[in-house]
């Protein structure tokens, strides 16, 4: 069995996302990915996502540990099966990113932000049957799902029964804690992030050409004569 472990903050400076999508490429036969995550890099996270969803040489199961928050929620459903335990913790947010320079920057910033949250939203409707706008409303509100909860959101196929003594309440706050580090880990190395990468994997807007009267009639002329000569 081909092993997949992702433990740690995604990104250059913890869990390397280039060397897990090499290793799966380079794999054949069943995949079981060991995700313990509270997210990090939302470029890197996209890219393990995509390398794991187009595997096509066996199936992909993914076993969620202590956490998959933030970006790492959206790695887990990638699997052709996703499996939790009774104390693992699931977390969805909008996607976040360091914003840092002039309100051109800034809302530059935002547009990314908010088009890498629908695309993250796009793979929780997939997986759960929910409207999008239902998924995109509890990305907003930040929403936590422990043990039992996430089966019952259709965020994962099998919930495997652990004997722990840690309760909901503990299992958020120790997420939450872990998600401000990260959150700190990506602001401090926010320069190495290439958001022109990222906005790459947004769906272009389509190039709108405004013609002039004079390009419309000779448009139009040039469209009566290729017409003709079909006919």
């Amino acid at each position: 069995m081909n092993i997949i472990t992702i433990d740690g903050q995604i990104g250059s400076w913890e869990v390397d996302a280039q060397e897990i999508i090499q290793n799966i490429n380079n794999m054949s036969g069943d995949i079981t990915v060991h995700l313990n995550s509270v997210g990090g890099s939302v470029i890197d996270g996209i890219s393990i996502y995509n390398a794991l969803k187009e595997y096509d040489k066996g199936t992909v199961t993914v076993e969620i540990g202590a956490v998959a928050a933030s970006i790492a929620s959206y790695i887990a459903l990638a699997g052709d099966k996703v499996v939790a335990k009774t104390n693992s913790t699931f977390m969805i947010h909008l996607a976040w990113l360091p914003a840092v320079g002039n309100y051109i920057d800034l809302r530059k910033t935002a547009d990314i932000s908010e088009g890498l949250s629908s695309i993250i939203a796009n793979a929780y409707v997939a997986k759960t049957g929910m409207q999008k706008s239902e998924a995109i409303a509890l990305m907003e509100q930040e929403s936590f799902f422990f043990g039992a909860e996430m089966m019952e959101a259709k965020f994962v196929d099998e919930i495997v029964t652990i004997e722990a003594s840690t309760t909901k309440a503990e299992a958020f706050a120790l997420s939450l804690e872990s998600l401000k580090a990260c959150n700190s880990a990506i602001y401090e190395h926010h320069k190495e992030l290439d958001f022109e990468a990222v906005a790459k994997l947004l769906p272009q807007p389509q190039m709108k050409i405004d013609l002039s009267e004079q390009e419309k009639r000779e448009r139009s002329i040039q469209i009566l004569q290729k017409e003709t000569e079909c006919h």
